[in-house]
């Protein structure tokens, strides 16, 4: 006995070292492809105060992968010394059989995360030596080596375990035979909510542009959403006052302008401007439970203080951008999104921006214990999916075979399509739709640099008299892509880009009488979400937002005209384009943040909101006409005017074609809107 222990002990050494050259080869090649990510860090610590509050966190990941690499090593061991016993090996030909177990379980890792996760940096790697497909091939092989391994291992402890190891094996298969019962098949909830306080369902999409849906004409299949829209009310024409998720969700939940919310870019202090009150706030005062729900929260830090009970989510910080952007080795990546995920990896589990390892499904995991919750309560439940938004990538798609930013978005639509539908029956199986108000919107569109994606054609600009207005003016700073004036890029960065700004928009009723199934063209506002959903629940609202409940009951065909204001966001050069370089954003941006020390959140600085203000644009749509006004040079503002029937526009306001326009009025309403924000005009 004495003699096999050290035969064991001297494999389970030669494996530790081999798992050690492992870890050390995954950190050599990582630093090879990111060593400016270091450098980047090195940078961004000397321009911001970095809090000693985020090392738990990176002590934490740490820890977290000693712990998934020893696990791995265990389980080598473990089969290398059942296989050994069970064929009797000698000590020498055990320890060539646990080295190459060793070395199987190490091609297993490799290629299943080449497949699984394609867009990794090792499955870059590892595709120039072997091919997927024979990958593919291999990884069958080793799978079934593996099954019988473990097989053949279990038998050897079983048979070797006396009852009380018996009796504790039994015991841990009927703790996780419960546990997968109750994921999968739970007792089915009652409904709490009633016809007169249904459970409110707003679902978010970030970055979707309707006329990318079949509904509205689109090639790209998107059986669900197609079949939502056909059953509900639908309002083709919705703008969102500033195309940005955060400003946008904070329309939603307020009803009121950002100029009124005071929260006028991402990342914006949270703190609203009196006497602005928020629908889940209102909500919650009126016995409804609130959750809010992301996979996203690098820009949008909405948490409990919006009036939330729950918030599930990353956590929020700077932990997300440094954890979730470091993480990328095989071995963790297939741990990523399995129950250990949220406990190991939470800055990676279901979040959005680690897009190499993002799997759809592993949100949808994260929502079903709270949707399953018995309810004593109605429900108001938010949920903001993030999958559409730049750079249109996830875990499982493809990107190394298509570069196309339209082809990955078509994709990513898709795919969100296919997300919704798991959703939407989650909420079906947990009976939330018997009596259910349900909002299906876009945060914002996203501009794609096609044409027509800007409001302005060549062919529709009227020039002046002077030769200052004879030529078209140039709207972008100067970059590799070289936008014409037909196109733009992005979402936020420009109001005359309508694709950025037109948001989907549409409510179907569950349970609840009375819905008329159309399509309505009238212009509205995300921000008429909050005065609606309290219309239908006979409450007050006090903000810009206008009830569309008569609409969606058919008993109106429109709304009275109003002005719509749109703004940007801050949009330097760096992200004028459909492939932004996240670090040159970072970069271009990094003196204006500022980081918590104890929360380690990120936030905007209040000097540099100032600026942000200052360079915004500014737009105001009424009836059949746009002014927008871009910041110039020396404190002055370009306006266009632009008559959205003809396609017709201009810079020069002295023309009879804006004479003749409603152009004093539309100045007039823009002054009173943003007041001494507006510079004075270029003559």
């Amino acid at each position: 006995m004495r003699s096999q222990r050290l035969q064991a002990d001297k494999l389970f050494s030669q494996l530790l070292v081999l798992t050690l050259v492992f870890m050390l080869m995954q950190i050599s090649f990582f630093i090879q492809c990111l060593h400016y990510y270091f450098d980047d860090f090195n940078f961004i610590a000397h321009k911001l105060e970095i809090p000693y509050a985020i090392l738990p966190g990176i002590l934490w990941f740490v820890f977290a992968q000693i712990l998934v690499h020893a696990g791995a090593l265990l389980l080598v061991f473990a089969v290398a010394v059942a296989l050994a016993s069970f064929f009797k090996l000698s000590a020498k030909a055990g320890e060539n059989l646990g080295l190459l177990i060793w070395l199987m379980g190490l091609l297993t890792i490799f290629f299943s995360n080449q497949l699984l996760f394609p867009n990794s940096r090792f499955s870059y790697l590892l595709r120039y030596i072997v091919p997927d497909t024979l990958a593919g091939i291999l990884l069958v092989f080793l799978c079934c080596f593996w099954l019988f391994a473990l097989a053949l291992t279990a038998y050897v402890a079983l048979k070797k375990c006396r009852w009380r190891g018996r009796a504790a094996i039994l015991v841990g298969i009927l703790f996780w035979g419960g546990y997968y019962l109750d994921q999968h098949y739970a007792y089915q909830n009652l409904d709490a909510a009633s016809e007169a306080r249904p459970n409110i369902i707003i679902v978010g999409v970030d970055s979707l542009r309707p006329d990318f849906l079949a509904f509205f004409g689109a090639a790209l299949k998107t059986p669900f959403l197609d079949s939502f829209l056909q059953q509900a009310t639908v309002f083709s024409n919705a703008f969102t006052p500033l195309a940005r998720t955060f400003p946008s969700w904070v329309g939603i939940l307020s009803g009121a302008y950002p100029k009124e919310s005071g929260v006028r870019y991402n990342l914006a202090q949270q703190s609203l401007q009196p006497p602005v009150t928020l629908l889940s706030t209102l909500l919650h005062q009126q016995g409804y439970k609130t959750i809010y729900a992301t996979d996203e929260t690098r820009f949008s830090n909405i948490d409990q203080a919006f009036g939330f009970d729950e918030v599930l989510s990353p956590p929020i910080g700077l932990n997300d951008f440094l954890l979730g952007s470091f993480n990328d080795f095989p071995l963790s990546n297939l741990v990523v999104n399995t129950p250990l995920g949220p406990w190991l990896f939470p800055h990676s589990y279901a979040s959005r921006p680690v897009y190499v390892t993002y799997d759809p499904d592993s949100f949808l995991n994260r929502l079903k214990p709270y949707l399953r919750k018995r309810r004593q309560q109605p429900l108001f439940l938010a949920v903001h999916f993030c999958l559409p938004h730049a750079p249109y990538i996830w875990g499982a798609y493809p990107g190394y075979t298509d570069k196309s930013p339209v082809s990955r978005y078509q994709a990513a639509i898709s795919r969100i399509d296919r997300q919704l539908s798991d959703f939407m029956g989650l909420l079906k199986h947990d009976q939330i739709l018997q009596h259910a108000l349900v909002v299906l919107l876009s945060d914002h569109g996203e501009a794609l640099e096609l044409t027509g994606d800007r409001i302005t054609s060549l062919h529709g600009f009227i020039s002046g008299s002077r030769s200052r207005f004879r030529k078209i003016p140039r709207f972008y700073p100067p970059s590799a892509d070289q936008e014409t004036v037909e196109q733009s890029a992005g979402h936020g960065t420009d109001v005359l880009g309508f694709s950025q700004y037109h948001s989907l928009l549409a409510f179907k009723l569950f349970g609840l009488n009375g819905q008329a199934v159309k399509k309505i063209s009238h212009p509205v506002l995300l921000l008429d979400i909050k005065p609606t959903v309290l219309d239908f629940l006979k409450l007050k609202n006090k903000n810009s937002g206008l009830s569309l409940r008569n609409l969606i009951l058919g008993k109106g065909s429109s709304l009275a005209p109003r002005p719509i204001f749109l703004e940007s966001d801050f949009s330097p050069e760096a992200i004028h384009s459909v492939h932004p370089e996240t670090r040159a954003l970072i970069f271009e941006g990094i003196e204006l943040f500022k980081i918590d020390p104890k929360t380690t959140r990120i936030s905007v600085k209040d000097s540099m909101g100032k600026l942000i203000l200052s360079s915004k644009q500014y737009a105001l749509v009424e009836n059949d006409w746009v002014l927008a006004l871009y910041p110039q040079d020396q404190g002055k503002m370009l306006p266009v005017l632009v008559h959205l029937s003809t396609g017709q526009w201009t810079t020069d306001l002295r023309l009879s074609f804006a004479q003749k326009s409603p152009l004093k009025h539309m100045l007039a309403a823009l002054k009173q809107f943003y007041g001494s924000e507006l510079k004075q005009l270029s003559p």
